[in-house]
């Protein structure tokens, strides 16, 4: 018996490993889990099952694990529990949890104390300009701003070990502009992306004129205004122009940057009544990002619009319980239109306006 409890450890190691390598967080999250319940995982087991739960949407576990993960290296690695720590901060950031996330950055500043530079010191340093842009701290964003110009003369630009885009997403308007400001001189392409995120805020509430200086920034400072700069310029009716722009932005991107460019050739493909095209993009979209719920809402409509309005209620009722126990209320709300959407298509408008209704309810 002990043996073949080993075998099935083993075995759900290797899986989860391997799946972990492939992007396919889902199965990866799972079977670390499951090799978890027979056994003790080793510390970067841990931590890939932490990645893995973060990328698919289990984020109050990502976070558990995480902490466990940076528990395990303080008494064996303080290096790299400080870079676990600044990882940590900057989920919970992400989050809008400025409090939370600050007390871990400042773990990570207590085990780097005395240091010698390193891209972890730098988006530590990155992180603290952060928390004083958020909490309108003009002094200490001054002092910590030059902080970062300063120590980045002496150390490259790094690669996050997290996605700087989800924390810029819990960033508002204003706090955008100053945080690309703050850091512009000592990392032009995080201050790009800052902008980015300005020009997709701005579009998406509908000034034109302040999305398309924010996204020439971007551009400026190196980081490629796509896919809003096209959506931008499709919904202001110059379709073929944005088809053409976001087709070139495919050509030159990625793997890493092309989900979130295929995503809006799919809704371009869409506004120009190409469905061939939207369903090609859609389907290379399911093979390069396998964490694909946002995604879901796209194959609603692509049915919708084929007519297959019971097949796009059934995608829609799944990726709905899906939004749900994440607390994705935007997506909520979006996935109630297009359900409204495919109702009125079966002809049932007493469900279409019940639809309707609950989106309101979820902000939409």
């Amino acid at each position: 018996m002990l043996t073949a409890r080993l075998d099935t450890l083993s075995d759900l190691l290797a899986a989860a490993r391997s799946a972990y390598r492939s992007g396919d967080w889902e199965t990866s999250y799972a079977s670390f889990s499951r090799a978890g319940a027979i056994g003790p995982l080793n510390v970067d087991d841990l931590d890939a099952m932490a990645g893995a739960a973060w990328r698919s949407g289990h984020t109050g576990e990502a976070m558990r694990v995480g902490e466990l993960v940076y528990l395990r290296l303080t008494r064996t690695d303080p290096n790299s529990a400080a870079t676990k720590a600044v990882e940590l901060g900057s989920a919970w950031l992400s989050r809008g949890e400025v409090a939370v996330g600050y007390s871990w950055i400042r773990r990570a500043r207590g085990l780097l104390a005395g240091a010698p530079d390193s891209p972890v010191l730098v988006w530590l340093t990155y992180l603290e300009t952060v928390v004083a842009v958020l909490s309108d701290d003009v002094d200490q964003v001054a002092e910590r701003s030059a902080a970062l110009r300063e120590l980045a003369s002496r150390a490259p630009e790094p690669e996050p070990a997290f996605e700087v885009g989800e924390l810029l997403e819990a960033i508002g308007e204003q706090r955008l502009a100053a945080l690309a400001s703050a850091v512009e001189q000592a990392h032009p392409r995080t201050a790009g992306q800052a902008c980015y995120r300005l020009g997709e805020v701005r579009r998406l509430r509908g000034d034109v004129d302040g999305a398309l200086a924010a996204y020439a920034t971007a551009h400026r400072l190196g980081v490629m205004p796509q896919p809003g700069e096209a959506l931008l310029r499709c919904a202001l009716g110059d379709v073929d122009a944005a088809w053409a722009e976001i087709q070139a932005a495919l050509t030159e991107a990625d793997e890493r940057g092309r989900a979130r460019l295929l995503r809006g050739a799919v809704e371009i493909a869409f506004a120009r009544g190409d469905l061939d095209s939207a369903e090609r993009h859609l389907r290379e979209l399911s093979v390069s990002a396998p964490d694909t719920l946002p995604d879901a809402l796209l194959h609603a409509q692509l049915l919708i619009r084929r007519g297959r309005f019971s097949d796009a209620l059934a995608v829609l009722r799944a990726a709905l319980r899906e939004f749900r126990m994440r607390g994705s209320e935007h997506e909520a709300a979006q996935a109630y239109r297009w359900m409204a959407a495919a109702h009125r298509g079966l002809g049932a408008d007493d469900l279409a306006a019940a639809d309707e209704a609950a989106a309101r309810l979820h902000g939409g």
